[in-house]
């Protein structure tokens, strides 16, 4: 049994519990049901057709809701990183860790309880098929943090979306096709896997996310319609999503497990307005990143044949912390938790057992983090934030100006009654500050990359991770996203890259770069400290001129193409147990004229002698 969910069960004491349990129509399943959890990215509100999209047609994401419930007012995080983190641990983003998107913020504490060991604990096959984006390494990986299974990527985004290399359990695997049919295919065979166990299959979609890659019948379908190309591109990727869902819940009607399975769909934030580019979201203002209505506000329909069903369309206020305490009182599970959950229990709404009418109000939280570009002092400020109910929604913006909307008459914001009710807005601002000091006791930290794992012997410390200092170093894309890379320019005389890193074992290492050099030679003097490693270094680079790979984009957004990389042994080292820095210092770079980028390094255990 997992070692936390033990713990659940035996405390008593000093934690905060939760029990749910929910029994339907009298009577207590013999089976426990089977969940597919369906998470897309970048898709807003206004993209299914079941709320009112004229111009694109999603049939089998409409079916979910149209033969169980809607949930028209369900809210996430205004990014992606933080909405996938409440959503698997019912627990608001910073509790958990989360506090970025890059820069190592995306990964969620280890001692943090996912749905999947809570499920895994309950006896369920778990597995991950698509974006996880809440740690790259072990264990912070879906591996270690209960997924049995999972194929997809870790990281922020892909930039290959044909023929790319996939994660499967940690190993980068080569696959032959487009990404969400190829994470769809892994997931349908997940579910066709002859087990009696119930399975908990969860499918976060790396689309309709840039680079905006859509083969070719998607594309040209909307293009004929008439629209341009990044809605055509668009709008095919989510309509390759609808057919994608109508693929996985065929095969489970086709292993005869339908009816005893809930199936969820949502999104993990607002539409991307990639160029200020808009279409369809309702009405609703803002987009990815605002904690306005349209940059929160996300479709969740739900289903469980002949439990939750009857084309309802549900209106109270609900949040992605709400899932897991949900989920569990939906299968009949008695958990204590030792980390207390964030979330609310929906059940009884779903099963139709509670009314809109005889639903509680509540307050719904979110605050946002600053992207920084070199450390991580000034992420977290109390703006922007917004805290909503049934009927207001106050939002605390980037110009530290609070404003006040009536929801239930003005859903999409055109007034701003601030100061017409500052007797509402002084409630909403006192329970908002009440929430964001109880979620910043706990300061935001970088957690360390672990190395000397057996699940993971070998290690990469990615560029875009690292913290930089100095001139004549920067992330090549500016802001250091998935997949990006360090410049370091021919002219820099001292510049510094860190990352936090822990040892969990006495043991000898490899440490090799990944660079290109497009110089006939080039010389580093480094400053090299990795944990009780302090030396000194020349490190000459072979020439190395890199293949660049756009994709097939069918519209260009200022991303990082995929890029070949050379690889060069720095030394092997023996590293002690512990927790510290990997910290590369270039005093001197000398070079033909030309720079050179690091991709990141990369630390394996060595079967050879040791220095250090």
């Amino acid at each position: 049994m997992n070692r936390r969910y033990l713990l659940f069960l035996l405390t008593v004491v000093a934690f905060s519990r939760h029990v749910y349990s929910v029994t339907v129509d009298g009577e207590v399943p013999s089976k426990r049901p089977n969940i597919i959890l369906f998470v897309t990215d970048d898709q807003g509100w206004g993209d299914v057709s079941f709320n009112g999209n004229e111009v694109l047609h999603t049939p089998n994401i409409d079916a979910i809701a149209e033969r169980g419930v809607s949930l028209e007012r369900f809210y996430v995080n205004p990014v992606c990183s933080s909405t996938r983190a409440a959503l698997l641990t019912g627990r608001y983003a910073l509790r958990t860790g989360v506090f970025s998107v890059t820069r190592g913020g995306e990964r969620m504490r280890e001692s943090e309880v996912t749905l999947a060991e809570m499920l895994g604990a309950e006896g369920y096959r778990t597995g991950l098929f698509g974006k996880w984006h809440n740690g790259a390494t072990y264990p912070h990986d879906p591996n270690g943090q209960g997924f049995d299974y999972y194929e997809g990527i870790v990281e922020g985004h892909q930039t290959l979306y044909f023929d790319p290399v996939l994660s499967v359990n940690g190993t980068p695997v080569q696959r032959h096709g487009y990404i969400a049919d190829l994470t769809s295919d892994a997931a349908i065979n997940f579910i066709e896997s002859e087990s009696d166990a119930p399975f908990f299959a969860f499918v976060p979609f790396n689309t309709p996310h840039g680079p905006f890659e859509v083969p070719d019948q998607y594309f040209d379908r909307f293009k004929a319609s008439g629209l341009n190309d990044l809605d055509a591109a668009i709008y095919g990727m989510m309509a390759n999503i609808d057919d994608n869902v109508g693929r996985i819940l065929s095969a489970v009607n086709e292993q005869g497990k339908s009816n005893n399975t809930i199936v969820l769909f949502m999104s993990d934030n607002g539409p991307a307005f990639p160029s200020n580019n808009r279409r369809y979201n309702g009405g609703l203002k803002g987009a990815k990143g605002k904690v306005d209505e349209g940059g929160v506000r996300s479709p969740l329909f739900v289903h469980w044949p002949n439990h939750i069903e009857g084309g309802r369309v549900l209106t109270s206020v609900s949040q992605h912390i709400d899932i897991v305490p949900t989920l569990m009182s939906l299968i009949n599970s008695e958990v204590l938790f030792e980390n207390p959950i964030d979330g609310e229990d929906l059940s009884p709404l779903l099963l139709g057992v509670t009314t809109d009418d005889e639903w509680p109000d509540r307050y719904l939280f979110l605050n946002h983090f600053h992207n920084m570009k070199r450390g991580i002092d000034g992420a977290i400020r109390p703006y922007p934030g917004a805290v909503r109910s049934q009927q207001w929604l106050a939002t605390f913006q980037h110009d530290q100006q609070w404003y006040l909307y009536d929801l239930e008459n003005d859903m999409q914001q055109q007034n701003n009654i601030a100061k017409a009710h500052p007797e509402v807005l002084d409630v909403l601002q006192s329970a908002y500050f009440e929430f964001f000091n109880d979620i910043t006791k706990i300061p935001v930290e970088l957690l360390p990359i672990q190395i000397g794992h057996q699940q993971a012997s070998t290690v990469t410390f990615a560029a875009h991770e690292a913290l930089i200092e100095g001139e004549g170093i920067d992330y090549a894309y500016e802001w250091g996203w998935a997949h990006d890379w360090i410049n370091l320019n021919s002219t820099m005389s001292k510049a510094t890259m860190t990352w936090p890193v822990k040892s969990v074992v006495n043991d000898c290492f490899e440490v090799d770069v990944l660079f290109s050099n497009e110089n006939d030679k080039a010389e580093l003097n480094i400053d090299f400290e990795f944990l009780n490693i302090s030396k000194g270094l020349v490190l000459r680079l072979d020439s190395f001129v890199p293949e660049i790979n756009e994709g097939q984009r069918r519209f260009y957004t200022d991303e990082t193409p995929e890029s070949t990389w050379a690889s060069q042994t720095v030394g092997r080292f023996f590293v002690r147990e512990g927790q510290g820095e990997l910290a590369v210092t270039i005093n001197n770079l000398k070079t033909d004229g030309n720079g050179i980028a690091i991709k990141g390094i990369v630390i394996k255990r060595a079967d050879t002698q040791c220095e250090g």
